[in-house]
């Protein structure tokens, strides 16, 4: 026995570790579209010229 009298409630735990998880998918999201953003270049724009 662990000695604790409270009773085991399984929905109390992983929610520290499961907001871990949301929020580093959350930054991932916002990291990944802002590099997007910030180097996305469209099909039909023109290409850079070539240096010779």
């Amino acid at each position: 026995m662990s000695g604790s009298t409270a009773p085991h409630d399984p929905n109390k735990l992983g929610w520290g570790f499961a907001t871990v998880i949301i929020v580093l998918a959350i930054v991932a999201n916002v990291t990944a579209y802002t590099i997007h953003k910030a180097t996305y270049l469209k099909p039909d724009a023109p290409a850079a010229a070539a240096e010779h």
